[in-house]
């Protein structure tokens, strides 16, 4: 069903699915959505042709649902606007549970559109169905199961309830879940009907270009006119925000006070002069931390922080902590938190009237600390043999663009050793190891700038049919590669020495080459950080038809984890 220069629709369609699935996706053009992402599937034809015929709608293809839930996540992220996602019935729905999740977490509108078989189909050893209303359990924060296409039904309610969904995410950000049972045909047919009778009811709609129903959303109560800050010792922490005005907004707020901030990788502040830099690892010094505790507020902006020491330090401090986020999701890992406020970090901040001056006594006190400590961290950064931690923090520190974060240890180093400006991406909702390679090459495709990802050796083997997605991509992808043969995270958890390779870390020996080869990727192993810089640099100014280059850094499995043993105890023990 198109729009044609008058305004008008074409009334005729092969049958009443093609018809219900026109409708449905005119109607998320007409709501802006441009993004669909489908997987190939013969019960969900309806609605891949849907797509394919409307001019406004944006199709990406990927064979593998998993993957394609977090490829979606990527291109949510990096647009900001809700995205759909296309599959067919059966197993291939229950694939996009981990991106569902994922994005209930971090609060990103996904809309899953699911094919589904009739209800006389099911429970019955029909092939490919199963049970999927509420597949998702409570993930999705809405749910409607469409019946199976027919004139019986007014088409208006499959606009309205449509709308429904829609306006229920804008009220709270999340996935929303459309579940149509479709009976066949599926296919167009060589005669067209005349549905002109049966959409009478939407005569007006089809007449104009906005959605059915409008849902005028009220505002939310107003914060007081004027916040007190009694104290004059107050530490800001911020954890992850993708809005960067809202983050420039926190750190004009902390120059102006003057108050030391903590700025988690994920909150696009870590580079800011007013960063407390490596506070993780400083927090070991038992001086540092001493001079920290002494804070009389902590206010935090947003959530999921990645530093277990700083989240030790709120939960040991007998500071109040005060919450801002303008989702309405609890906040309160340590249970400590006395105040939450439900808002944005610009409108907090606009409402606050400090009562007394900072302290700036307390705040150079902090500042010279990190400096001095700091300097225990620049032969780790700068050492000319190869590692995790110098590689990690020189690519962050030198991409101009933006890079998605792997979990695991690949964020962790990130967070302690890295000073950087590009813009951070994370699936830190739940933080899995699933779907990071999908989500990296969504955020690519839909910024289309030089992108890139940092990813462990495991998640990396986790998601390996997503690197089918990267030839979509026309500008510079840097894959960069953390191979410690298995998961070198355990070696920082109290994991018992004779269960830890076998049950826990789970070697492979495998490198990636060949892989590459098999995928068309440019491939380099550097064997010296000197090496690692040059083909960085090369790989960044790719702009030749397959820019993607996969940059292998093989480390023994302890090495990262020795090197931070041996960090933390110079400055544990220096003497200030």
């Amino acid at each position: 069903m198109q729009i044609d220069n008058n305004n008008q629709f074409s009334f005729y369609h092969s049958n009443i699915n093609l018809l219900w699935a026109s409708l449905l996706i005119e109607e998320l053009t007409r709501h802006g959505i441009s993004d669909f992402c489908i997987a190939p599937g013969s019960r969900s034809t309806p609605l891949t042709l849907a797509v394919a015929n409307n001019k406004q709608a944006t199709a990406h293809v990927h064979f593998d649902e998993r993957g394609l839930g977090f490829f979606a996540l990527g291109l949510c992220q990096a647009s900001t606007k809700p995205v759909v996602i296309i599959t067919t019935s059966g197993t291939a729905v229950a694939n996009l549970y981990p991106a569902v999740i994922e994005a209930r977490q971090s609060h990103l509108p996904l809309i899953v559109i699911s094919a589904d078989r009739p209800a006389e189909l099911i429970d019955c050893a029909a092939n490919q169905a199963i049970e999927q209303p509420h597949i998702f359990s409570s993930y999705p924060i809405f749910f409607k199961q469409i019946p199976s296409p027919t004139t019986e039904i007014s088409p208006n309610f499959l606009l309205s309830t449509l709308d429904q969904g829609i306006a229920s995410q804008q009220a709270k950000l999340g996935p929303i879940h459309f579940n149509v049972a479709f009976r066949e045909p599926l296919y167009p047919e060589h005669k067209l009907s005349d549905f002109t009778d049966y959409l009478t009811p939407l005569k007006t709609w089809t007449q104009q270009i906005s959605p059915f129903t409008c849902y005028h959303q009220s505002e939310p109560s107003a914060l007081p006119t004027c916040i007190d800050l009694p104290s004059s010792k107050i530490v800001v922490v911020v954890g992850r925000i993708q809005d960067k005005q809202q983050a420039l907004a926190i750190e004009k707020f902390c120059i102006q006070h003057q108050l030391p901030l903590f700025a988690d990788v994920q909150s696009q502040l870590q580079n800011s002069a007013q960063n407390i830099a490596h506070y993780d690892l400083l927090l070991m010094n038992q001086t540092f931390s001493n001079l920290i505790q002494e804070s009389e507020l902590i206010i935090q902006f947003s959530d999921h922080l990645i530093s277990k020491r700083l989240t030790q330090f709120i939960d040991n401090s007998i500071a109040p902590l005060w919450v801002i986020s303008e989702h309405q999701q609890r906040i309160d890992p340590t249970h400590t938190v006395t105040q939450r406020f439900i808002t944005s970090a610009s409108t907090f901040i606009r409402s606050v009237i400090p009562q007394s001056h900072a302290d700036q006594n307390w705040l150079n006190k902090i500042v010279n600390l990190q400096k001095k400590l700091s300097e225990t961290l620049t032969s780790y950064t700068h050492c000319k043999a190869l590692n995790e931690i110098n590689s990690t923090a020189y690519l962050l520190n030198h991409m101009p663009m933006q890079t998605l974060l792997g979990n695991s240890l690949a964020i962790r180093i990130a967070d302690m050793f890295a000073n950087t400006s590009s813009h951070i991406y994370s699936n830190r909702g739940a933080s899995g190891i699933d779907g990071l390679i999908a989500t990296a090459v969504g955020i690519a495709k839909q910024k289309n700038k030089a992108s890139s990802l940092i990813i462990g050796d495991t998640s990396f083997l986790y998601d390996l049919n997503s690197l089918a997605l990267c030839k979509q991509l026309n500008k510079p992808f840097i894959i960069l590669l953390l191979n410690n043969d298995g998961g070198g995270i355990f070696n920082l958890l109290p994991v018992p020495a004779a269960q830890q390779q076998q049950f826990y870390q789970n070697p492979h020996g495998l490198t990636f080459a060949q892989t590459c080869e098999q995928f068309s990727i440019n491939y380099v192993k550097p064997s010296t950080f000197s090496e690692f810089k040059a083909h960085y640099q090369t790989a960044l100014m790719n702009n030749a038809k397959n820019c993607t280059t996969l940059i292998e850094v093989c480390t023994d499995n302890k090495l990262t984890t020795t090197q931070l043993d041996a960090i933390k105890e110079q400055i544990k023990n220096a003497i200030i």
